[in-house]
């Protein structure tokens, strides 16, 4: 074989060192730098053998060998670590060029009974980094080839100080990842754990169906499945999927969520995949959509079951490849996100009348978590209203005096149309209307509530009908300081105001436009009336 000019070894060493800087993955990086030092040093086969300290013993990982069946051999061969010339270098830390490897008291023969090769000449360097040493890169040529030169030894002797440092930087980078990877598994499970034992803290419940549901929400955070979450409008949908999302291995990522029914087909395309500027009218920047923002972590698609058959096709396409393509792009980006989608509609249903797309329906519907409604679970109502009663009673500045206890009755015996929602905006508007240092009576709830009437308007309740208690009339103080029966006007309108509304929202089950519609006035006028009776 012809020997490598001193041009050619410079040009080695260049490229070699741009590879160190490039590539990162050690089993890409090792055996292209084993190939060209085979290349350039002329040799049969180029080897790495490491050292493994439990076994005491060398193994080749990498080897670079003009004979196939040969380097096939080596992949599976071990040898003690102290001997041949490879374990006499690796101890004395310096290369060596062995002339005749037959004539070497110190060669291992049994290399060449494995692979059925005849070593001749041999060049040997450790591979060390700093006072570590992890083993010896040797280069052989076959009996009846050139022996190789001093020049050889040190080409191969610079280029091991490099391998040594990559093979050492990889290790350490492995451990590292392995560390990483060993803690996000820990902290995943503490989640989990703490999952349990909190029993998702920020959902009120002891109730045995809402038990059935935590186990669901336990077992999906324990996995990247797509799940669906099904239930009736205020049940709690969103606080699931949060609570799954909080608890699983995608914690630290994003969580974006989407009401669907809220806003028209093309909005929607923008919203969700994105657009490129220039793609339609007022696009006059990019926008990257909330499958790109929630890339790594989870979107929540809410009111699923309202997304136009036309993008729901769109919708599917990203799930089954894992790409989305921008409005006016052309070229798709791929994501990774979780799916959580939520409907208080009935999608089998759904399917049945086309309404809803079947394959899509089962690539969303992987996992299936159904809420109850609250009428369903009554033994939560007192827990859900004393929470409520907190953070109302907080939000306000008032001190109250919790519920009398034939609140509680009559709050756990409604049905509440609404679920925990309404419930919540009823105990939201009795602190509203509260006075300092009061206790919930049933004068302060709306007379649906206390009738037990579902969605039935304040004014078509007689004060006959309401019971003896709701029909008392509180003792008021009147402007000489004497005692009174008679409520001021502008309160009892406010009090009566604000339970019709919240009458009327239950009985639109919260959605503002039909609510306002029905009471005859317009969306914002309304919405500032909730606002003002704490009705939000």
């Amino acid at each position: 074989m012809k020997a490598p000019d001193d041009n050619a070894r410079f040009a080695l060493i260049h490229e070699l060192a741009n590879a160190f800087a490039r590539r990162l993955e050690i089993d890409e990086l090792i055996p292209y730098v084993l190939a060209r030092c085979r290349e350039i040093l002329g040799a049969s086969g180029v080897s790495l053998l490491l050292f493994d300290p439990e076994r005491d013993q060398f193994y080749f990982p990498y080897v670079s060998e003009g004979d196939v069946e040969a380097a096939r051999r080596l992949a599976n061969f071990t040898m003690p670590a102290d001997r041949g010339v490879a374990g006499a270098v690796f101890q004395s830390g310096r290369a060596e060029l062995i002339a005749d490897a037959h004539n070497d008291a110190r060669f291992f023969s049994g290399v060449d009974r494995t692979t059925g090769t005849s070593t001749g000449s041999m060049v040997a360097a450790p591979l060390s980094c700093g006072e570590a040493r992890l083993g010896v890169i040797e280069g052989v040529r076959r009996v009846g080839e050139p022996q190789f030169t001093e020049s050889d030894k040190e080409l191969l002797e610079k280029l091991a100080a490099s391998v040594a440092i990559a093979i050492d930087n990889a290790g350490r980078f492995g451990q590292v990842k392995a560390s990483a990877d060993r803690l996000r598994a820990e902290v995943g499970a503490l989640r989990r754990e703490l999952a349990r034992d909190d029993r998702f803290s920020e959902i009120i419940a002891v109730s045995p169906a809402m038990s059935e549901v935590f186990r669901m929400m336990e077992a999906a955070a324990a996995s990247s499945i797509n799940v669906l979450i099904e239930g009736d409008t205020g049940t709690g949908k969103e606080l699931v999927a949060h609570a799954i999302h909080r608890t699983s291995a995608r914690a630290e990522a994003a969580f974006v969520a989407i009401n669907c029914a809220a806003m028209p087909e093309g909005l929607l395309e923008s919203e969700l995949f994105g657009h490129r500027r220039g793609a339609f009218t007022g696009a006059h920047d990019d926008q990257q959509g909330l499958f790109k923002a929630a890339s790594g972590g989870v979107l929540f698609l809410d009111e699923i079951g309202e997304m136009p058959l036309p993008m729901q096709a769109k919708l599917l396409r990203v799930v089954q490849d894992g790409e989305v393509t921008s409005v006016g792009d052309t070229r798709p980006h791929k994501v990774n996100v979780r799916l959580l989608s939520a409907t208080n509609r009935e999608l089998e249903s759904a399917l049945t009348a086309g309404a809803f797309r079947r394959d899509l329906f089962y690539r969303l519907a992987a996992f299936t978590i159904r809420l109850p409604a609250l009428r369903d679970r009554r033994e939560d109502i007192p827990l859900l209203a004393a929470r409520f009663l907190d953070v109302a009673a907080r939000r306000h500045g008032r001190r109250i005096d919790g519920f009398k206890s034939d609140v509680i009755e009559v709050l756990a015996n409604f049905d509440w149309p609404g679920n925990v929602r309404q419930l919540q905006n009823e105990i939201e508007r009795a602190v509203a209307l509260a006075r300092d240092g009061d206790a919930i009576s049933l004068r302060l709830l709306s007379p649906g509530i206390v009738t037990g009437v579902s969605g039935v308007n304040a004014a078509t309740i007689p004060r006959s009908a309401l019971p003896a208690r709701a029909r008392e009339r509180p003792t008021m103080t009147n402007a000489k300081g004497e005692k009174s029966s008679v409520r001021p006007l502008g309160d009892a309108c406010a009090d009566f105001e604000a339970g019709h509304i919240a009458d009327a929202l239950a009985l639109h089950n919260g959605n503002v436009s039909r609510t306002a519609a029905a009471l005859g006035v317009s969306r914002v006028t309304l919405q500032k009336k909730m606002k003002q009776y704490s009705l939000r």
